[in-house]
């Protein structure tokens, strides 16, 4: 106390076995302790001015549990961090601000979390010279933190500009190439026997909704093996062993976030113009298909390169000394995807040719498959990486793998997707040549344009959520891991979008050839199987999710198993606005879904804004689910009008599956009632029960609810036929029990599809049209 007197500044961390008498010795006056141990969220105090306040972004601090609940009848005291939930004082200062007391334990067994903070050096520096009477470097220019410093950004920079010499130069070498060699167009196909075999002489070629439901069969099956993997993997091995920090998952995530705004802004639509009219063109005109494929390729290098670079010299220079600081090292390291930025030109080539069950192989690599292999390697590389790098530590380290895995992901997709696009007998060098003139350049961006502001949209109500939750929701870091993890499970219901996906490239060829009743049929049958699959995927995380949760992680998710209760009925729902949308996309009206998506984003985050700050995650719910609807409705009736008629066969669609996944929940939630413990083994057992074995069973109860008529079952069958390596999976576990379930069912064939026979009609017409190529 004397030295204190004397000037001496003080930074004092309370430990568990401090008494009060200790501390009143050294602070010299009453203090009173109080142990606590439940978790309470960090916020700054308002209404003070203080450099620690604005250099240290507290709303995104872990929550603290083990700490000293501190009493004193002196007044001439100031808070600065408090708890959100109790207004508890975790961070203050006395003795006119030389001396901090810090009243939470910090050890290797309490609070870990906070001490692998990417600030948490920084507050000690910061703390230290505050007490030593030093003004501190800011968090920027402090040498010790995780962001780019003058060296890293010169040298980022340097390289950054040598890559875009590089990529113009490349561009102007092959366009002239292309322009003196103009026959290069005619090699669609490269290998003719393999061609003959794989594609021309099989059902691959005839038109009908067999294509799309081949390759939804394929996506389905593999999912239905790989989802619990998959979500064992995220949710126990990738949290728990690997990278076992919520904060790194959730600034890792709203970082893949945050650039989905700015990666469809710059693709401009390219991509699903070449998807388009790639399969619009290969009935009459298949070269000029191809060429929307090159501009693809090279827009995606050129403007690859140019968007790099921002993105490096914003990252590396305005966001160290911005609330983002300790995004800058992820950010920079997630642009560096778009190097060159075209990987995935194969995917897009084989669904623009409607090989889709080869492209949802490699959907399912990029998204399913290849993380699970590479981000061991690469965040558990970089996670010691840190442990032996203080300034980063183990989470910011494993922080940065997460961005490596991304870009290795992305490598092996276009290497698989080379070998199967050659596998079948297609070119793929010509791709990466440059015929396209600028009436290709100005279609595919004029339709381009208009996607990517539907896309860009609902990205950029992805980034506005951020900013919002940024600044108005405590504990966002924190929460956010835990909201990705019940996400997590929510993606699940994306699996539906492999279908939609599909149905868009048929409804292009079937709509640009006037065949109207083909793509009204494509769209009903796109609204049926959405509405079974998303009723079984409902079904089971409501009566599996929420316990496998609790069994499987810690006290750091259990916020999870809450929050995916209301994520699962939302993400049931969501299929009406993606068929919409794809209706939209392939009837040529981009326009429609660039206007509808900014009118619901709108609406969620309007809705966000007044609901936050008194409902805290609460409101994120609302919002999403007004919006969703809102869109849905608004989608069906719009497309019915302005882009062909459409029609919704209400029993198949949704009656039967809503049916069949109420019995499948009663079913699901007593069997695996009976076998859950509340361990991590009894966890993983319901959710293997809940996902492989018991959709024959879900199958099974939809036929037998009359999900069913004849020329829809045996169109089943046919797709299932088509799907290679899977197609036991397909037979056996998905059209055989539902096939069962029809021929004993009263109901079955009491509500067909009715347009389907002069659908099909269309669809052997249009066979006939297509070119030889």
């Amino acid at each position: 106390m004397a030295r204190l007197d004397g000037g001496a500044g003080l930074v004092l961390i309370l430990g568990p076995n401090l008494i009060s008498a200790e501390v009143e010795a050294l602070l010299g006056f009453p203090v009173s302790l109080e142990l606590h141990e439940d978790a309470v969220s960090l916020t700054a105090l308002t209404g003070i001015s203080d450099p620690l306040l604005s250099e240290i972004i507290w709303n995104g601090a872990p929550q603290v549990r083990e700490r000293h609940a501190v009493m004193t009848p002196v007044s001439a005291l100031q808070p600065l961090v408090i708890g959100y939930e109790d207004n508890s004082w975790v961070l203050w200062s006395t003795i006119g601000g030389k001396a901090f007391i810090f009243n939470a334990f910090l050890s290797d067994d309490f609070n870990p979390q906070i001490q692998e903070w990417a600030y948490y050096n920084y507050l000690i520096y910061h703390l230290t010279a505050r007490a030593a009477g030093r003004t501190p470097l800011s968090f920027a220019d402090y040498p010790a933190s995780p962001v780019p410093h003058a060296a890293e950004r010169n040298i980022l920079l340097a390289v950054m500009g040598l890559m875009l010499i590089t990529a113009f130069s490349a561009f102007f070498f092959v366009r002239r190439y292309s322009l003196k060699h103009p026959e290069e167009l005619d090699k669609i196909v490269s290998d003719r026997s393999r061609f003959e075999v794989r594609e021309a002489k099989t059902e691959w070629e005839e038109v009908g909704f067999h294509r799309p439901l081949a390759g939804f069969l394929v996506a389905l099956s593999i999912g239905l093996v790989l989802f619990i993997p998959l979500i064992i993997y995220q949710n126990l091995i990738l949290p728990t062993y690997i990278l076992p920090s919520a904060q790194a998952l959730g600034i890792w995530g709203r970082v893949v976030q945050f650039f989905n705004l700015a990666w469809a802004f710059f693709d401009m639509g390219t991509s699903i113009a070449f998807i388009k009219y790639l399969s619009e063109h290969r009935v009459h005109d298949p070269k000029k298909g191809i060429q929307y494929g090159q501009v693809f390729v090279w827009w995606q290098i050129l403007s690859g390169a140019v968007q790099v670079m921002l993105v490096v010299a914003l990252a590396s220079t305005l966001a160290p000394r911005s609330a983002y600081a300790l995004y800058a090292w992820s950010v920079i390291i997630h642009a560096l995807i778009q190097i060159p930025g075209c990987y995935q030109v194969m995917r897009h080539a084989l669904t623009g040719f409607q090989r889709l069950d080869y492209s949802r192989f490699l959907d399912i690599g990029l998204n399913v498959i290849f993380p699970m292999l590479v981000q061991p390697i690469f965040v558990g590389a970089m996670f010691y990486w840190g442990r032996t790098h203080p300034v980063f530590g183990g989470a910011m380290g494993g922080l940065l793998g997460l961005g490596m895995a991304a870009y290795a992901a992305e490598l092996l997709t276009f290497s698989l997707g080379w070998w199967l696009y050659r596998r079948v007998g297609y070119n793929a060098r010509i791709l990466f040549l440059a015929h396209f003139d600028w009436q290709v350049v100005k279609t595919s961006f004029r339709f381009g344009v208009f996607e990517m502001l539907g896309s860009a949209a609902w990205s950029f109500g992805q980034a506005m959520e951020i900013a919002i939750t940024q600044a108005r929701l405590i504990n966002y870091a924190e929460i956010w891991g835990n909201w990705g993890m019940a996400q997590n499970f929510i993606f699940a219901f994306n699996v539906t979008q492999t279908l939609n996906d599909g149905v868009m490239p048929a409804i292009s060829e079937a709509f640009s050839s006037g065949k109207r009743l083909l793509s009204q049929y494509y769209t009903v049958m796109a609204y049926k199987y959405n509405g079974l699959v998303s009723a079984f995927l409902a079904a089971v995380l409501l009566a599996i999710a929420p316990r496998f949760i609790i069994g499987s992680t810690g006290v750091e998710f259990e916020r999870a198993a809450l929050y995916v209760i209301p994520l699962t009925l939302w993400g049931a729902v969501q299929y009406p606005s993606w068929v919409g949308d794809n209706v939209q996309l392939g009837s040529n009206k981009p326009y429609l879904k660039s206007i509808l998506v900014f009118s619901e984003q709108i609406i969620r985050l309007v809705l966000a804004w007044i609901l936050l700050a008194r409902f805290q995650v609460t409101a994120l719910i609302i919002a999403y689910f007004v919006g969703l609807f809102a869109k849905g409705i608004a989608a069906y009736i719009i497309n019915h009008k302005v882009c062909y008629p459409q029609r919704f066969y209400l029993w198949q669609s949704l009656i039967a599956p809503l049916l069949a996944g109420a019995a499948h929940y009663g079913l699901l939630w007593w069997v695996t009632g009976y076998i859950w413990k509340g361990d991590q083994i009894t966890s993983v057992l319901i959710f293997f029960i809940g996902v492989l074995p018991s959709f024959p069973v879900y199958m099974f109860l939809y036929g037998l609810f009359g999900g069913w008529d004849e020329a829809t079952l045996a169109e089943l069958g046919e797709a299932a036929a088509l799907t290679g390596g899977v197609r036991g999976l397909a037979r056996w576990g998905i059209y055989a029990p539902t096939a069962l379930g029809a021929r004993i069912s009263p109901l079955n064939g009491r509500f067909p599809i009715t347009i389907r026979a002069a659908a099909m009609e269309e669809a052997r017409m249009l066979t006939e049209e297509k070119v030889k190529l």
